[in-house]
């Protein structure tokens, strides 16, 4: 009888650390959504060596 009385606060013991859990990844979203929302939008013009990737003297045959 008394291996009933454990389980039972032991899944209320869960059952708060669980809520906990979900608690803290909705405050991260939530933060982590109102920082990207205060973040400039990148600039829509050209920018200098937009391509540096490609070979200085154009494609080669």
């Amino acid at each position: 009888m008394n291996t009933l009385a454990i389980e039972g606060s032991a899944s209320w013991i869960f059952t708060i650390v669980g809520v906990l859990i979900v608690i803290g990844l909705l405050t991260l979203l939530w933060t982590s959504r109102r920082r990207l929302a205060r973040r400039p939008n990148p600039p829509q013009a050209p920018q200098p060596r937009q391509d540096s990737w490609e070979d200085p003297d154009g494609p080669k045959p």
